[in-house]
């Protein structure tokens, strides 16, 4: 693992950071491919809705110019193949209370790890799902940012352990399906893919950003919309998207089989020429 903390080798944060007081702050997590970050340009782009949205004020272009040195700088450790960069931005140190500074002293955080173990095949084998008892918070305001406070997905991913299941399914408050515990998800239905909206929780996918742009070269429609269980029970499949994962195709959802669809293994197919031809730069 690589640390850096605004450029420097650190892997002490202060405790005074308002990321760690407050959940102050917005993250990515992005795939390392031969030392290159994977779809750079949409993460970078959510990051800065991210800020704006919390109303942390930042000079995009000069953060922008600080974190690809961090980059580049931490990269010239890697060694290996694959790996995943993770980025952090918290609001710093400062203010009153819950109250933040009129003029912030932003925090960078970059790290590099080792790609997760175990997911090697589950692309072309399909994933087991568990359906979550805790359910997405409501709260308009957040849905769509990757702000730093993650209790939901904390507590949904505590209700299964050991290697049987591997994502588990969220509904939101409404009772409506609305993501997995680390991914967007899609249905196969009628020919047609439907995923859930973030108008009140939820996170804006990169990697479903991507699917749905290559549903629309390939003439699929796509709609957003609330998705029932029932609904999501009658359809001809199901698949997760994630910025590590790629598209997982499900094969069970506590104890309900599904196939993989031709459209799943289709866009699985297009979304490996897609990310090569949109990561040659960043």
């Amino acid at each position: 693992m690589i640390n850096l903390f605004n450029g420097q080798p650190e892997s002490n944060l202060f405790i005074a950071d308002r990321g760690l007081a407050y959940g102050d702050g917005v993250f990515e997590t992005i795939a390392l491919e031969g030392k290159q970050p994977q779809l750079w340009q949409c993460h970078w782009q959510r990051l800065v809705n991210g800020l704006h949205t919390l109303g942390i004020e930042v000079d995009t272009s000069e953060l922008q110019q600080h974190l690809k040195f961090d980059i580049q700088q931490a990269l010239l450790s890697w060694t290996r193949p694959r790996g995943v960069l993770k980025i952090i931005i918290t609001r710093g140190i400062g203010g009153r209370g819950y109250l933040p500074p009129a003029k912030p002293q932003l925090n960078r955080m970059v790290q590099i790890l080792p790609w997760p173990d175990g997911r090697e095949n589950l692309s072309d084998q399909g994933v087991h799902v568990h359906i979550c008892n805790h359910v997405w918070g409501h709260n308009p305001q957040l849905a769509g940012i990757k702000h730093l406070n993650r209790l939901d997905q904390v507590l949904a991913r505590q209700e299964w352990s050991g290697s049987d299941k591997h994502e588990g399914l969220m509904l939101n408050q409404a009772g409506y399906v609305q993501s997995g515990v680390m991914s967007n998800i899609f249905v196969d239905y009628d020919g047609c893919l439907y995923t859930p909206p973030q108008d009140g929780a939820g996170i804006a996918g990169v990697m479903a950003e991507q699917v749905m742009a290559i549903a629309h070269q390939l003439g699929i429609k796509v709609h957003q919309q609330h998705i029932s269980m029932d609904f999501l029970r009658a359809s001809a499949g199901v698949f997760f998207t994630n910025s590590l994962n790629g598209i997982w195709p499900v094969i069970d959802i506590d104890g309900q089989a599904f196939k993989v669809t031709n459209m799943t293994r289709q866009l699985q197919s297009k979304l490996v020429e897609h990310i090569a031809k949109h990561s040659e730069t960043w």
